[in-house]
């Protein structure tokens, strides 16, 4: 630990040995953010999730430097399907930290999987369609992106919970349950879900319960009573009409009767009954046809709409590694900048689009850029001179070009450069910059040398 004051390393006591500052509270404050570390450290360690964010965010608050702090909460976010969230704590915690840090190794895993960053981009522009759908009432739309959604990112522990209250809309309550399970299979002790289960658990206790079944009991020999509903039926047993002739009559009767309904009532009502299924079949396939055509409609337009997130998912990729690219390079030409290697911290310089970069990323390359240009220049009229001076011409022309498109006020650079295109026979650019150098230094001996030499060339 360094003091805030004067920068020197801290002992253990409350005073810093080279400016006597007292930094007792600045050391606590340390110890406290440490402390809130280990918590959520062991937090994670059980897949307590919510709490370990939120140690590790007041971890944070008390010391922003914390940067094995901010890598847990890296990692712990991307478990919870946060991976964009991730990615940010871990980039910034380079800036903060840039040799051994673990954040290095955390993002270039991440990046060698550039489809799936791509899948992850696509999930979250997915879920606030499926927001939007809910907003709009439309249930079934908002379930199916929600799906799609969670088969690329299952641990987006949001997509979960935003799913079970769908389905504890629509009723579909042993669903609802699945999902919030799910969620705490990844977070065990996520507050949100453990509510939205005690409101699930009240949910099922007001659906309306089955009718008991009737209880028979035995009224008496002859007879059995049974409940049903609020009414006591009892019923005789063992009665029977031991007469022949009465069961011949009755079993003479019966078809005579049933023969007359069969004929009188059930054949016309049979072939009424025919009919009335002949226009219900009609009707329910116009009714087919019409909820087809509009699925149809309906898939076409999700399509479309699928489309144009794909386009727009890849363009978002494409421009997030750029700028990704970008502050690497950027930090790159810093550390050649540091070491004084000037030409190489410029030749990365070159490759970075400004405008790719964060505000205060610009702000480090135009600082670096101000202090590399001035000693790059020097570099590159040195190295070029004495390139031309071992007759290396392609080396020499190479770096006193760059050398002049950096500063044309390097008007040695230029005549050099019109010598080694002489030396290297490339007569058409050797007259190039000896004109170059007659019209920009009039009157001078080197103007007269290159009217001389100029003159010469075929």
């Amino acid at each position: 630990m360094k003091c805030f004051n004067c920068g020197a390393e801290l002992t253990s006591s409350d005073y810093c040995s080279q400016c006597q500052t007292d930094v007792s509270r600045y050391c606590r404050l340390f110890q406290t953010s440490n402390a809130y570390y280990n918590e959520g450290l062991e937090k994670a360690r059980v897949r307590d999730l919510t709490g370990a964010v939120n140690s590790l965010r007041q971890s944070l608050k008390i010391n922003k430097k914390n940067t094995n702090a901010r890598n847990l909460l890296g990692l712990v976010q991307f478990e919870m399907g946060e991976v964009v969230e991730a990615l940010s704590q871990w980039i910034i915690s380079k800036n903060y930290e840039k040799e051994d840090n673990l954040a290095d190794y955390y993002i270039e895993e991440v990046q060698k999987n550039p489809a799936r960053l791509n899948a992850i981009n696509t999930t979250i522009k997915k879920y606030n369609q499926s927001l939007f759908y809910c907003e709009q009432g439309s249930y079934d739309l908002a379930i199916i992106q929600l799906k799609k959604v969670l088969s690329t990112n299952p641990n987006l522990l949001k997509g979960h919970e935003l799913l079970a209250l769908l389905y504890m809309k629509t009723d579909n309550y042993a669903r609802a349950r699945a999902e919030l399970k799910a969620v705490l299979d990844i977070d065990r002790t996520n507050t949100r879900t453990l509510r939205y289960l005690k409101e699930l658990d009240e949910a099922e206790g007001k659906q309306p319960r089955r009718q008991a079944p009737r209880e028979e009991t035995q009224a008496g020999k002859d007879a059995i009573a049974y409940v049903s509903g609020n009414e006591t039926i009892i019923q005789p047993v063992g009665v029977k009409d031991n007469t022949g002739l009465h069961s011949v009559i009755n079993v003479a009767v019966g078809l005579a009767i049933g023969v007359a309904v069969m004929w009188f009532l059930i054949m016309p009502a049979q072939q009424q009954l025919k009919s009335a299924e002949l226009n219900d079949a009609v009707a329910e396939y116009s009714d087919q046809v019409e909820s087809k055509t509009a699925a149809l409609a309906s898939l076409q337009a999700e399509m479309d709409t699928l489309k144009t997130e794909s386009e727009a998912a890849v363009q978002a990729a494409a421009e997030s590694e750029e700028k990704l690219r970008s502050h690497e390079e950027l930090l790159k030409a810093y550390r050649s900048f540091a070491e004084e290697n000037m030409s190489a911290s410029l030749e990365q310089l070159e490759t970075i689009d400004r405008e790719a970069l964060t505000d205060d990323g610009k702000v480090l390359y135009d600082s670096v850029f101000a202090e590399v240009g001035e000693e790059a220049v020097k570099e590159l009229y040195q190295t070029g001179y004495d390139a031309y001076r071992a007759k290396e011409y392609e080396k020499a022309i190479e770096n006193l070009k760059k050398c002049y498109e950096l500063d044309s006020e390097q008007k040695d650079a230029l005549y050099f450069l019109a010598r080694s295109y002489h030396g290297a026979n490339d007569t058409a650019n050797a007259k190039i910059y000896y004109q170059k150098v007659i019209d920009e230094m009039p009157g001078t001996r080197t103007a007269s040398d290159a009217e001389r030499f100029m003159a010469g060339l075929p």
